[in-house]
């Protein structure tokens, strides 16, 4: 099938009716003909532009006309009115675009580059080429805009917009080096970082890095940020369920926190840097009976799910619920305490809860009214050398199939030590970040068994029958 009859109706294109070498074939047709079309709206975008036809219509301007009459999103429309306008300066690349040879993102790269040439060697005596620009054969060596230009359009017949960036990017340096005025790219005067709470309570970060800097941080986050997969029960690989932009996120996350777990910072109001949560006792007693060890989706008794907590959220009726109401159990309201934070603000109790399971604890005790009365003396609950100790038993992340490294874990009671809890190995596993947030929110249950090293039990909805799976570190490997 031509791509010709398929543009006629391409809704009706059944793609799967199409064998290889069809599919094969009319893909990069089609690229060419948007890449066609596409250079025909920038024309008819410049022209509407000339005739100051926006503003006839009403429009406040060419960007927000377009932007409007076709649901573009606003900065793309934009982009698409500047090219409009410099491309009938341009006519090479503009014939270019008109062929399909090259795309607007090239188009984009070529133009700034020029404009940045302009600044660069605006005091410089630059000679004429004497027999004009060769447009097959330049010298970009000659700072000549043209001949860079012309230079630039070669390698994007066979490199995409980013390669053609990073070579503009080259030319950029070297037209540098005889130049005092400062890169934008490699000028630290104009790097920013902005972090701001959100009414819904997170941390919006916004940042824009020199090349070394930027360099520097995504060495820091390479690392920290690469897919992790696990295993299941059986020993199969399960890829790492987290998008880049999650694992970058973990990552940062992680850096920080090594930052404040090792004190590298200055002091600040005579202490070493740390985050402080602020929360009653009574409330994050609460919390922690909240996380108590129940399985979240009632007990399996081989004849169907019995319900024996009003957090229960796993199925409810058919051929598993002999006897159940087929409707969920109820939830019963109560005013949830909070707990708070410096930066963040208030947080919610189970947070806190969590927190707390590896933390300095310095108790506060007030009056009626929230009045200071006296402040006790600041606690460590996991020594270093405890810490050590769990380290060499649980090697890492002791969650079945996860594995990741010792500094990249929390210290877990087993039974909180708000309830009593010893701070003592027989009561302590090592949980990563992700884990040790699951494991308070009941989805799993963790206990530390007779052979002194911890069993994980799974919720009833991963494994009917509840058995309980050895740490990462202790699971068994099939076929051995």
């Amino acid at each position: 099938m031509k791509l010709d009859a398929m543009l006629t109706d391409p809704a009706g294109v059944e793609a799967w009716r199409l064998d290889e070498t069809e599919i094969l074939a009319a893909v990069p047709e089609l690229v060419q003909d948007i890449r066609a079309r596409e250079a025909l709206l920038v024309r008819l975008v410049h022209e509407a532009d000339q005739r100051c036809l926006p503003e006839h219509a009403g429009a406040a301007d060419t960007t927000s006309w377009l932007a409007g009459v076709t649901r573009m999103h606003p900065a793309h429309a934009a982009r698409i009115v500047r090219l409009s306008r410099e491309l009938p300066l341009h006519p090479q690349m503009a014939g270019l675009l008109d062929a399909g040879r090259i795309e607007l993102g090239h188009v984009q790269v070529i133009v700034n580059f020029l404009a940045r040439l302009a600044k660069l060697t605006k005091d410089f005596r630059i000679d004429p080429a004497p027999d004009g620009t060769d447009w097959e054969h330049p010298d970009p060596d000659s700072a000549r805009a043209d001949d860079c230009e012309a230079y630039l359009l070669i390698a994007a017949r066979v490199e995409d917009p980013a390669q053609l960036r990073k070579r503009a990017r080259e030319m950029d340096i070297y037209f540098e080096r005889d130049n005092d005025l400062p890169s934008d790219a490699e000028n630290p005067e104009l790097n920013e970082f902005h972090a701001s709470t959100t009414l819904g309570g997170r941390m919006l970060v916004k940042g824009s890095f020199d090349a070394e800097s930027g360099e520097a941080i995504q060495t820091a986050l390479s690392g920290l940020s690469k897919p992790h997969p696990s295993t299941d029960e059986d020993g199969n690989p399960i890829r790492d369920p987290r998008t880049a932009s999650k694992r970058n996120a973990d990552a940062f996350t992680q850096i920080i926190r090594g930052h404040l777990d090792n004190a590298r910072g200055p002091k600040e109001g005579g202490e070493r840097p740390h985050v402080t949560v602020t929360i009653d006792v009574d409330a994050l007693r609460d919390a922690v009976s909240a996380t108590a060890q129940i399985p979240a989706t009632g007990a399996w008794d081989r004849h169907g799910w019995e319900y024996h907590s009003d957090n229960a959220t796993g199925p409810v009726g058919g051929e598993h619920c002999a006897g159940c109401a087929d409707i969920r159990p109820p939830r019963h309201y109560r005013r949830r305490r909070h707990a708070t934070m410096p930066w963040a603000g208030p947080i919610s109790a189970a947070v806190a809860a969590r927190i707390s399971c590896d933390a300095q604890v310095t108790p506060v005790f007030v009056d009626r009214g929230g009045n200071p009365l006296d402040v006790g003396r600041t606690t460590r609950i996991i020594s270093p050398r405890l810490r050590k100790a769990l380290v060499a038993r649980d090697c890492g992340c002791a969650f079945p199939g996860c594995g990741r490294p010792a500094a990249w874990t929390d210290a877990h009671h087993v039974r909180h030590w708000s309830d009593g809890g010893p701070t003592a190995l027989s009561n302590l596993v090592l949980l990563c970040k992700k884990h040790h947030t699951m494991i308070h929110k009941n989805h799993w249950a963790v206990q530390i068994e007779s052979d002194g090293h911890p069993w994980f039990t799974p919720p009833a909805w991963v494994d009917p029958l509840r058995r309980p799976r050895p740490a990462h570190n202790r699971r068994e490997i099939h076929g051995v």
